[in-house]
């Protein structure tokens, strides 16, 4: 909603809204060894998304938390079924590009 409001709506400005909570919010903080570099702490959320903008626009599943390399949370992918006749069963909300 804020990036609605925020008229932040392109892929680009999605993305930057994305690193804005995530990778920049890591060095505003000041954390050291932050990322999935060689000799980094190796802690990371995988979201059932291929985009920052997918992860906004789907508020992606949490399919994995991982603390300095250690697994938190594993969490199965989130599934829709459709439950027309003649319909596919099973959708996916990603864009196929």
């Amino acid at each position: 909603m804020g990036l609605h409001v925020a008229q932040m709506t392109s892929q680009a400005a999605m993305a930057q809204c994305f690193d804005a909570v995530t990778v920049n919010a890591a060095r505003v903080l000041g954390l050291q060894g932050y990322g999935l570099d060689v000799g980094c702490d190796a802690s990371f959320v995988l979201l059932q998304a291929r985009s920052p903008a997918e992860a906004i626009r789907l508020r992606a599943t949490r399919l994995l938390v991982v603390r300095r390399g250690q697994v938190l949370a594993r969490t199965p992918p989130a599934t829709a079924t459709l439950q027309l006749p003649g319909r596919p069963a099973q959708l996916d909300w990603t864009l196929r590009r």
